[in-house]
């Protein structure tokens, strides 16, 4: 059966100029300037309602919250232009839809009035009271240092394409820089016939620049019809996954490898002057460290799950809760180390487009309980 699916790939790039360049950055600051001008909105309306912990966040409507074209009107710079019109438009909206997920997150959360636990130690050593800012889950403030430099804009009309290896996305109307793209690193091709949907362009902490392209074709899709070969998988901490065969996956926990050192370069990092020349030699050190262990990760995620996609007609997983684990002390580290979740997507995908079956096996499902011989459950046993 012939299927329209949409991928990303992701390709290390380099912008074509300094004027491109500037203009990525132009377009990252944009989003984060109108994401904090949402939250400065709705910390204004909280203070001034008395917003209560535990009450749900109201809507954009019922706050007043202006409109993007609003917002983008009001923001000059020091020659009384809006600035906001220089940059790909795409980038603002962005902003307020992650700020309209934001809310919703906490919504979900709200009634639990929960506060971070550095609040809270606060409160008990130097008797400062939390506020509303405070709570698990409140939209907050952008920093320029800390939050993810990246923005997505959308093909229309043929504005981004691919020409000699080189990406071109769109400019605004009112932007110096009319050419703007970036040279790929395209170690392997995109699809056949395929179309180019969206782009996001990020920045990391070492100022690389990675592009995802997300794009839509068709493959053909043949059904397996009945699975014969059938596994499944129970989620372990020590040993990732223990399959219905006994085996096990033995991740090799790179984390816990590059830990030590780690330790030490971050002690180095922090006895330097910060800002200076060795201060960022240092950073930039520690940066690439991190990036190994999340690339080694990712690595081994996606080689065990193309392998076990290759040999199994149909994969059960067990549905675990994982950001529960992921507040209990003990496991945290561990959890957030293997990562089981992008693992589950990886899986789930790669079945599928062989036309295989992914199933998550409920949480109530008493799969420990149960006798893989006979079926008796032993209640006697804890899930």
């Amino acid at each position: 059966m012939l299927e329209f699916v949409n991928r990303g790939y992701v390709y290390r790039a380099t912008p074509i100029s300094q004027d491109a360049e500037t203009y990525f950055r132009q377009c990252f600051g944009a989003k984060r300037k109108m994401y904090n001008l949402h939250v400065a909105h709705l910390y204004d309306y909280l203070e001034k309602s008395n917003y209560q912990p535990g009450d749900a966040l109201p809507s954009l409507k019922k706050m007043g919250m202006s409109t993007v074209s609003q917002f983008k009107k009001q923001c000059l710079n020091e020659d009384d232009v809006a600035y906001f019109y220089l940059v790909d438009a795409f980038a603002s909206n962005e902003a307020k839809q992650h700020f309209n997920k934001a809310i919703t997150a906490f919504n979900k959360i709200a009634y639990k009035k929960q506060y971070k636990k550095s609040t809270l130690k606060r409160q008990k050593t130097l008797g400062i009271e939390p506020t509303f800012r405070d709570l698990k889950g409140m939209p907050k403030f952008k920093s320029r240092k800390g939050s993810t430099a990246s923005y997505t804009t959308f093909n229309q009309n043929g504005t981004i394409y691919i020409k000699d290896d080189i990406l071109y996305l769109p400019s605004a109307q009112k932007s110096p820089v009319k050419v703007v793209g970036l040279r790929l690193n395209k170690h392997r091709p995109l699809p056949q016939g395929s179309n180019i949907k969206h782009v996001t362009v990020t920045m990391n902490t070492k100022g690389q620049y990675d592009v995802s392209i997300c794009v839509e074709f068709s493959i053909e899709i043949a059904s397996i019809g009945t699975p014969n070969r059938i596994l499944g998988l129970d989620y372990s901490q020590s040993h990732f996954f223990v399959d219905n065969e006994g085996k096990k996956a033995n991740y090799p926990q790179y984390y816990r490898e590059m830990i030590e050192r780690l330790a030490k370069e971050r002690r180095v990092l922090s006895r330097r002057v910060k800002g200076s020349n060795r201060w960022e030699k240092q950073r930039l050190f520690v940066s690439r460290l991190e990036t190994k262990v999340a690339n080694q990760r990712k690595d081994w995620l996606h080689k065990k799950a193309y392998t076990l996609a290759n040999h199994y007609d149909m994969i059960v997983v067990e549905n675990v809760n994982l950001r529960a684990i992921g507040q209990n002390k003990y496991y945290a580290k561990n959890q957030q180390d293997n990562g089981f979740g992008n693992f589950r997507l990886y899986l789930k995908y790669k079945l599928e487009q062989r036309g295989k079956y992914f199933v998550k096996a409920p949480k109530i499902f008493a799969s420990t309980q149960l006798c893989s011989a006979c079926g008796h459950k032993n209640t006697a046993l804890k899930l």
